[in-house]
């Protein structure tokens, strides 16, 4: 069991995280657009063997309401086995049993 991690996200750019065994960090940014809103929240937590991000993405626009939602997970030893960006020296986890949905407010008016 590891006491902490650190790793690479991406949200509005790339941040590292460090976590503690036990601690879950929240965050969450959003705004207005010109045609409407969107919202981005993820809460990583780590268990001491994996991290597991919950995530969900949300905007309304001239297309209407969209909403995304999931979770997602990487095992301690993959926090720098992913997708490499070379130019900036960062090494993203190797993320791993995702699950999400979606739904989208028009295409269900439509029948879809």
């Amino acid at each position: 069991m590891k006491k902490r991690i650190r790793f690479w996200v991406y949200t509005t750019s790339p941040i590292r995280i460090t976590l503690q065994a036990g601690q879950a960090l929240h965050h969450s940014a959003g705004g207005s657009t010109d045609e409407g809103w969107w919202l981005e929240s993820n809460i990583w937590s780590f268990d001491g063997h994996r991290v597991t991000n919950v995530w969900c993405s949300a905007g309304r626009d001239c297309d209407g309401c969209l909403t995304r939602h999931g979770e997602t997970s990487f095992h301690a030893r993959d926090a720098a086995a992913g997708y490499r960006e070379e130019s900036e020296g960062i090494a993203y986890p190797l993320w791993s049993d995702a699950r999400s949905s979606q739904r989208d407010e028009y295409a269900e008016a439509s029948g879809y």
